[in-house]
């Protein structure tokens, strides 16, 4: 139930008092090298070239992607996650894919970005520091035929594809 004070249940829109969703850094980044997790049957390592300077990412996408298939791809990533440990492995982001309702896996490619190309909303607000793995899914990030949002604004700065044809919401 709803009041007119209050939006409805989902409703993205800010109130009064709310505080806004933390601001991913969303950059491409070309991949260097891809090998599977030592210790972890699930998990790809990879390095990648964000320009300015090289990390390592470690992406759940084992069983949709060989890691000789990612090398040389520009792929988008949130560059401002909070570094995590992953089964032994230093994770310094977070690459950006969707899932269909077919168990289909894409990866949202920048195909002709330069590493290191940020990646936001026209008007949008300068990206936070550093974000948390929460405090990122506190966004919507939705891929779809028309381009990508975030929070219902479109991104601009290369052009941006879904590998395979595979749309949803980012994660």
């Amino acid at each position: 139930m709803t009041t007119e004070n209050q939006p409805p249940a989902g409703s993205s829109q800010e109130g009064p008092g709310e505080t806004p969703p933390p601001v991913p850094d969303l950059r491409a980044a070309r991949v260097l090298e891809a090998h599977d997790h030592p210790n972890a049957d699930r998990l790809l390592v990879l390095k990648i070239d964000l320009g300015q300077e090289q990390r390592q990412i470690v992406g759940g996408i084992v069983g949709h992607y060989q890691p000789d298939d990612l090398v040389g791809q520009s792929l988008v990533v949130v560059a401002n996650l909070q570094h995590a440990k992953l089964r032994g492995e230093v994770s310094q982001g977070m690459l950006l894919a969707a899932e269909n309702d077919a168990g289909e896996l894409g990866v949202l490619l920048a195909p002709d970005a330069a590493p290191g190309t940020a990646l936001r909303p026209a008007d949008g607000p300068a990206p936070d520091k550093e974000i948390t793995f929460t405090g990122f899914h506190e966004n919507t990030l939705l891929a779809g035929p028309e381009g990508v949002t975030l929070n219902g604004s479109a991104l601009e700065g290369a052009r941006l594809v879904m590998d395979r044809a595979v749309y949803g919401k980012l994660r």
